[in-house]
């Protein structure tokens, strides 16, 4: 077995995880949205709230494409 297929065969395992991980992701993101809306320009809560924008919106885009891509190789062909 390839580095590839064992790699994605413990992906598969953890789809369970990987979706709650992303519903986890999305959740942020709104609490982060909600800070940018409401927020006073300039604090440094403000500038955090960015940084978390940023870090919730890569890290959620990894965690996207590696539970689509499981999902994917799932589907039978």
């Amino acid at each position: 077995m390839s580095w590839k297929e064992s790699f994605w065969s413990l992906v598969r395992d953890y789809q369970t995880q990987l979706g709650m991980l992303w519903l986890f992701l999305v959740f942020m993101l709104v609490l982060t949205a909600i800070t940018l809306l409401f927020g006073e320009r300039g604090t440094e809560s403000y500038t955090l709230a960015i940084l978390n924008l940023v870090i919730v919106l890569g890290f959620g885009s990894i965690v996207s494409a590696v539970f689509w891509m499981s999902v994917r190789r799932d589907i039978p062909r």
